[in-house]
């Protein structure tokens, strides 16, 4: 489904260098004829998340790294780190709230990365599980395949199993040469997914059964995306059938802010049945059904016309093309019979199972994941179209969670009973006769977009009195510096309270408030020296130089990580912890005690050392005046700036 990608340059190292420097009211809304006042210039400007910042420089590291690797030959770590980098940059580029010129370093890193990887292509024995898709299908032609056997053994084992086929299967070389390819270096690779592929199998074949198409399309999901419903190609093709949006949408897979149905094996399954099927009336050939699946029924077109041949074969066809119709040819044939192509495959993994249950009201992923005894990793992996750290908020119909096979009763019981606070993560706020969306965000201190996105407002000049708008706010309670809480509209004193533990008596006197009237956008002080957790948010310098860090309700390690410029795996090693689990009111240290001056010696990177002292690569070239593709001779002082 992804269009083809251009032609990649083989450049080697030194390209990757010169790159790099490169709560309202919740009662139903009252509609009246009277307009809200238009947009004008938001009150706040957007930016960036963190997340993102920070996810963008780890790919950079890692892509570093695997620089390093690359010129001391060492092959595997390079395809390693640049498999990992690939992946980050995968995950980012499903952000689309990033700003324009975030887009564009996202951009230039993930071409980066790409061309890094052909560089690297010649010289590795094998791929891996975790390689990019884009590998297989445009690195192919590459490879030295070795000429057939005299007796073209594998034509006639090709010949003798394309009868257990339901797609049409061609004994010819292109066909044998993606065998001999999976049977090689790709032998990791197809093994992966043949295991992987029990997850989904059922459901896909069921699908497929119902639409009355060749059950062996099973395998255009492995060669689009590896059974990995969050697959994710620089074109911007998602999910299992590696849907591109505009095509997804005419299918009937919607994208909103808070859910991206590409992502969903049910959903994506069909539509892609639907799309198959009228790629092949249109064609009437599954080779080309399923080569205008992989690059357009109008590129495929006009190809027929240009050779003036209906044959797949015959065509001229980008090379990614080219490659993927023998590819799933050769998937379906091997997997016939594994092991009369020296496959030992590994017992496919189970199938996914679940129960569904109807949410009235939205709730935070990690609650849910409370509720259903499991942990939120695996609701995320049963629930891939989640975009957002919670669940939709009703429209006409409840959501449809998926939780665990068999734990729908105790589910709703629990959801049933937890507090407000725990439920939600966004306001819902009730337009007022003098509002627009910018004197909306300023209140509620988010952004004019955040607001568009999030109830997809078609036209944000067109908002009305009495509307109801869902608000995100992220995933725990706004504390400032100072320990004080920003006041949202639908807020109470009772409320603030109990999210921190506090009798309402308390947030009056700290507060100066008679009665319980307060106005959002004001600051309410929620914590004092009884409250440490809440009161101590500011790192604190203790003996020797090092620095603490009291967390705070709602913070996580990568969050926490990004404030004081460390990787997650840093903050975890200097403070003894395994997993991702912190807790309010614990202290961490955030900041070691550092040298001022450091001698390179041979060997060293601006990465490692950046590394080794726990500082960016950005920072540490910054106060020596160097660039990132800078060599150092040995011998040389760098100036090491401490973290504050």
């Amino acid at each position: 489904m992804r269009p083809v990608s251009r032609t990649l340059s083989r450049g080697l190292v030194a390209l990757v260098a010169a790159q790099l420097a490169a709560c309202a009211s919740w009662r139903q809304p009252t509609v009246d004829p009277v307009t809200a006042a238009p947009l004008d210039n938001p009150a706040i400007e957007p930016r960036t998340t963190p997340e993102f910042l920070h996810g963008l420089r780890g790919a950079r590291w890692l892509l570093m790294r695997a620089q390093e690797a690359f010129a001391i030959d060492r092959v595997e770590q390079a395809r390693s780190d640049l498999d990992e980098a690939f992946h980050i940059l995968a995950e980012l580029e499903t952000d689309d709230t990033a700003l324009e010129p975030d887009q564009r370093r996202l951009e230039t890193l993930s071409i980066t990365v790409e061309e890094t990887y052909f560089a690297l292509l010649p010289r590795l024995e094998r791929l891996s599980p975790g390689s990019p898709l884009v590998l297989l299908l445009e690195g192919l032609s590459e490879e030295k395949i070795e000429d057939l056997p005299e007796d073209a053994a594998p034509l006639v084992r090709i010949h003798q199993l394309r009868q257990h086929c339901d797609l049409p299967i061609d004994a010819n070389p292109r066909v044998a040469a993606s065998i001999h390819f999976f049977q090689t270096r790709g032998r990791e690779t197809f093994a992966t997914w043949m295991r992987r592929s029990g997850r989904y199998r059922d459901l896909i074949l069921d699908v497929l059964a119902e639409e009355n198409l060749p059950r062996d399309f099973l395998y255009l999901a492995m060669i689009e995306s590896g059974f990995n419903p969050r697959a994710y190609s620089r074109a911007k093709a998602v999910g299992l059938w590696q849907f591109m949006e505009a095509t997804g949408r005419l299918e009937g897979l919607h994208k909103t802010y808070w859910v991206d149905e590409r992502r969903d094996p049910d959903k994506s399954t069909r539509a892609a049945a639907q799309h198959l099927k009228g790629l092949h009336r249109h064609f009437g050939d599954w080779r080309l059904a399923a080569a205008a699946y992989n690059s357009g029924r109008g590129r495929v077109s006009r190809a027929i016309e240009k050779a003036g041949s209906r044959s797949f074969w015959d065509l001229q066809l980008p090379r990614e093309t080219a490659n993927y119709v023998p590819l799933l040819m050769a998937a379906t044939v091997i997997s016939k019979d594994p092991e009369a192509f020296g496959f030992e495959l590994e017992k496919p993994d189970r199938p996914l199972r679940y129960d569904v249950v109807h949410l009235p009201d939205p709730i935070r992923l990690a609650a849910a994941a409370g509720c259903a005894n499991c942990d939120e990793a695996e609701l995320k992996e049963l629930n891939p179209e989640l975009r957002r750290g919670f669940t939709p908020p009703r429209n006409d119909l409840p959501y449809r969670l998926r939780v665990p096979k068999g734990a729908s009763k105790k589910f709703m019981a629990c959801f049933s009973k937890l507090p407000e606070s725990e439920r939600l993560d966004l306001d819902v706020y009730i337009v007022q006769a003098s509002d627009n969306v910018s004197s909306i965000a300023a209140k509620l201190g988010v952004t004019s977009r955040t607001i568009i996105e999030a109830n997809s407002l078609r036209n944000p000049d067109r908002i009305y009195r009495g509307q109801q708008l869902y608000v995100p706010i992220g995933t725990g309670p706004r504390v400032t510096a100072d320990g004080s809480y920003v006041i949202r509209p639908g807020d109470s004193l009772s409320r603030i309270a109990a999210r921190y533990n506090v009798h309402v008596s308390q947030l009056r006197q700290w507060n100066g408030i008679e009665g319980d009237l307060i106005r959002p956008g004001k600051k309410l002080r929620v914590a004092v020296a009884a409250n440490p957790s809440l009161s101590q948010v500011a790192p604190t310098r203790r003996k020797g130089g090092n620095s603490y860090y009291v967390v705070s309700t709602g913070e996580t390690l990568w969050s926490i990580a990004h404030q004081f410029a460390l990787d997650v795996k840093t903050l975890r090693d200097w403070n003894g912890i395994r997993g991702d689990v912190i807790r309010p009111g614990q202290k961490l240290l955030v900041s070691r005690s550092k040298p001022t001056t450091y001698t390179v010696a041979k060997g060293d990177t601006l990465y490692s050392i950046a590394r080794r002292f726990g500082l960016t690569v950005e920072a540490l070239a910054d106060a020596n005046g160097l660039k990132l593709s800078a060599i150092l001779p040995a011998g040389t002082t760098l100036r090491i700036k401490a973290v504050n």
